[in-house]
């Protein structure tokens, strides 16, 4: 199994973004020092959600700061991207990383619309419109430089410069769940990036990625490399105890699911709201409708308690078939120093003995070749 870091940083206002971004930053350079294997960069707009926004941005800070770990985007909403644009920072950004980039593609949010609105985008056919895009930077990195005259994207591209590190181009990994983009997926090679899913849901996905790439007729080499880029998401916090760490996990997830709450029903019903309207709530009201759920969800797809629990659950997920999991250290407002021990707890006292259990397995790259 593969240990990778999953950032959505949530930032409560405008004025603790800054902060959010730098702890964001030493998180990372952490997390290469610890040996973790790829850094994941998520994309959100306008909330606060997302502290950094734009991760090929911040995947250019982290060139400056990093030299061994993988960045990756988990994903990149391709609905809010033209395509030549992409390939041609990802090209760029590649260089940066010294050829350490991976593209993750999702087609966009399902649920935050108003990053639709924000750029002008339609909900309707984002699906279909991210396939195309991917056949559009695939044949152009591939040299095809001949006319693209797709259902959404019509463009004569002349050349790629500067040229990826990595050729023809750096990994694409698809966000996928549906039955639909899963066996899109699998006819075409990509592995595929989870959400946060049970243990038996995430197992049933993986399984039917695994038959879908067979009837494709992908070979079995092919498939196991392949398997080894899927990754799996979960949400990760220890402690001496589960008390203590569910002590401090809960009501960071309650504050930041309130904060996420508050400013999307601005951001609905009005984007021009003034800068101050944006301070998360922390009303002791705000923080209990928020708390309604949150124990449900963590006991079902977060990881908060002790090494002796994340080791557990993690070898459940291995033998589900999961061999490479996301894991968020860093979520809602926990500290900045409590996320660095944790990181620092699993890297000594989870990582050693799950290795130990898969000894006979090989270590495989995360470049896929």
């Amino acid at each position: 199994m593969l240990f990778d870091t999953l950032h959505l940083p949530y930032s409560p206002s405008p004025d603790d973004d800054h902060r959010v971004m730098t702890e964001q930053i030493e998180q990372i350079v952490e997390a290469e020092r610890l040996g973790f294997d790829t850094s994941w960069l998520t994309e959100h707009n306008f909330t606060g959600e997302c502290a950094f926004g734009d991760p090929l941005i911040f995947g250019a800070a982290l060139s400056q700061h990093t030299t061994r770990i993988r960045v990756g985007f988990a994903v990149l909403q391709m609905a809010l991207h033209h395509p030549t644009r992409v390939l041609i920072q990802a090209s760029a950004l590649d260089n940066l990383l010294g050829g350490r980039l991976t593209i993750g593609i999702g087609r966009g949010s399902s649920f935050n619309q108003f990053e639709y609105a924000g750029f002008g985008a339609s909900t309707e056919g984002q699906r279909e419109r991210m396939f195309e895009a991917i056949e559009l930077m695939e044949r152009t990195w591939g040299g095809d430089f001949s006319p693209f005259d797709g259902e959404h994207f019509q463009v004569h591209i002349h050349g790629v410069r500067p040229a990826p590190i990595q050729r023809p181009h750096p990994p694409i990994v698809l966000s996928s769940l549906s039955d639909e983009s899963l066996l899109w997926a699998a006819a075409r090679g990509y592995p595929i990036l989870l959400p946060r899913l049970e243990l038996g849901r995430a197992g049933e996905r993986i399984a039917f990625f695994t038959n879908a790439m067979r009837e494709a007729g992908q070979g079995e080499e092919t498939i196991d490399r392949i398997l080894d880029h899927c990754a799996v998401t979960r949400s990760i916090y220890l402690a001496d105890s589960e008390q203590q760490a569910r002590a401090i996990a809960d009501p960071a997830t309650a504050r930041a699911n309130a904060g996420r709450a508050h400013a999307k029903t601005l951001n609905t019903a009005q984007m021009a709201v003034p800068m101050e309207a944006w301070r998360a709530p922390g009303t002791t009201a705000d923080a209990a409708e928020a708390a309604e759920g949150v124990s449900s969800v963590i006991q079902r797809t977060f990881i908060i308690g002790t090494p002796e629990m994340a080791h557990e659950k993690l070898a459940e997920l291995g033998e589900a078939g999961g061999r490479r999991v996301m894991l968020a250290f860093s979520w809602g407002d926990l500290a900045h120093d409590r996320v660095l021990e944790s990181m620092a707890r699993f890297s000594a006292e989870v990582i050693p003995r799950l290795q130990a259990r898969d000894a006979g397995s090989p270590v495989r790259s995360a470049v896929a070749s």
